[in-house]
C-alpha cells in the first residue's frame, strides 16, 4: 500500500503554508466579516455551501493540513497523512465544481487553496511531509496579518480625525440629524423608533454579515420598552434590482412592519444563495414561489428605496453593517451585534 516517505520536503512545506494561509483567511472572512481585497470571495464562502453544520468549511481543512507537519513514527500515521492529503484534494475538486458550475462564481482564495491541495496530492507521496516548525510560523504571521487587514478596512470606512498640531482634540461631533420628512424612509422592522434617540442602522442585502445580523434578531427578540434603530438599506451599483425585489417581498406580507420582516427573513435560507451570488433570475423565481404577489409591490419598493438613497446622503458612514448612535459614535462590520440595535 502506498505510504508517505519518512522525510521532510520544502515543496510540501510551501504547499501546506499556502493551504493553511488561505484556510485561515477564508475562515476569518466568514467568522469575523473581514474584507476581501479580491472580488468574489465573500459571495462564495458566504453561501450555504461554505459551511457544514454551521461551521465554515475552511475550519475542517485546517486540521488536515496540520497533520502533514507531524512526524510519522509509525506506518499507520503515514497512511493517515496520506488519507488527509487525498481528502483535501477530493474536497477541493468538489468545491471547485460547486464554485464554477453550481454558483457560477469565482473566489481567488478558494481557487488557490484548491490548486495547493491538488498539487499536494501528487507531491506529498513522493517527497514527504512538511516541516514541523511550519504551524508555529504560520500562527505568528497570520494573526498580525488579520489584524492589519481589519485595521485597514476600518480606517477606510471611518477615517481617523487627527487634531491639528498645538490644538486640543475635539469631542466627537454629534450625528447629523436627518430631515424630519425623511424619517418615514427608515424601516421599522426591529420595532418603533424614537426620532431623536434611536440609532441608525445601515445594511446591505448583499452583505452576508448583515443578513446574519437581521436573521439573528428573529431568534433573539427584543424585550422591553427601548426603541429600535432606524433601518436603511443600500445597494452597490448593479444590485439595486435584487434589493428592491426583497423589499417588495417584505411589503407584500400582511401585518406590522415587524411581522412583514419576520415572515420573509424566517425563510431567508431558501433564497439567500441567489441573493448573495447576485443570481437575479433565480432570486425572482424563488421569491415568486415563496411570496406570491410580491411583484405587485416592486413599484412601491423602488419608491421607498429611492427615498432611502436620498436619506443616506445625510449619513457619513460607508460599508455594512454600519450602526451610528445619536452621540456621533459608530460601529462597523463584525462589531455590530443584535445587542447594540436598541437605544
Amino acid at each position: 500500500m502506498l505510504t508517505l516517505p519518512n522525510r521532510t520536503s520544502s515543496v510540501t512545506t510551501s504547499l501546506v503554508a499556502v493551504g493553511l494561509l488561505t484556510c485561515i483567511y477564508l475562515a476569518a472572512l466568514k467568522l469575523l466579516n473581514l474584507p476581501c481585497p479580491l472580488s468574489g470571495c465573500a459571495e462564495i464562502i458566504n453561501t450555504h455551501y461554505g459551511s457544514l453544520f454551521r461551521v465554515p468549511l475552511p475550519l475542517y481543512a485546517i486540521p488536515l493540513w496540520l497533520s502533514l507537519t507531524v512526524p510519522a513514527a509509525r506506518e499507520w500515521q503515514a497512511r493517515a497523512q496520506l488519507c488527509c492529503v487525498l481528502a483535501l484534494a477530493l474536497g477541493a475538486l468538489a468545491l471547485m465544481f460547486i464554485q464554477f458550475v453550481v454558483l457560477r462564481g469565482f473566489c481567488p482564495f478558494c481557487t488557490i487553496h484548491a490548486a495547493a491541495a491538488i498539487a499536494a496530492a501528487f507531491v506529498v507521496p513522493k517527497r514527504g511531509r512538511a516541516h514541523a516548525w511550519l504551524p508555529a510560523v504560520m500562527m505568528a504571521l497570520t494573526l498580525p496579518l488579520l489584524q492589519v487587514v481589519n485595521h485597514v478596512e476600518r480606517s477606510r470606512v471611518e477615517p481617523p480625525q487627527v487634531p491639528a498640531a498645538g490644538t486640543a482634540a475635539e469631542p466627537p461631533a454629534a450625528a447629523p440629524a436627518l430631515p424630519a420628512s425623511l424619517d418615514k424612509a427608515a424601516f421599522r422592522w426591529l420595532g418603533d423608533f424614537d426620532p431623536q434617540r434611536s440609532p441608525i442602522l445601515i445594511v446591505s442585502f448583499q452583505c452576508s454579515h448583515c443578513l446574519d445580523l437581521l436573521e439573528e434578531t428573529l431568534t433573539r427578540p427584543h424585550l422591553g420598552t427601548l426603541k429600535g434603530p432606524k433601518i436603511f438599506v443600500y445597494a452597490t451599483y448593479g444590485t439595486s434590482a435584487d434589493t428592491t425585489d426583497v423589499l417588495a417581498a417584505i411589503l407584500s406580507q400582511q401585518g406590522s412592519p415587524q411581522e412583514q420582516f419576520a415572515t420573509v427573513f424566517a425563510r431567508l435560507d431558501e433564497f439567500r444563495d441567489a441573493l448573495i451570488t447576485h443570481n437575479s433570475k433565480e432570486l425572482r423565481r424563488r421569491l415568486g414561489g415563496l411570496f406570491p404577489g410580491y411583484a405587485e409591490k416592486i413599484a412601491e419598493a423602488k419608491q421607498l428605496f429611492n427615498l432611502q438613497v436620498v436619506a443616506l446622503k445625510y449619513v457619513p458612514g460607508r460599508g455594512s453593517p454600519y450602526l451610528q448612535f445619536p452621540d456621533g459614535s459608530s460601529k462597523f462590520g463584525g462589531d455590530v451585534t443584535p445587542g447594540l440595535l436598541y437605544n
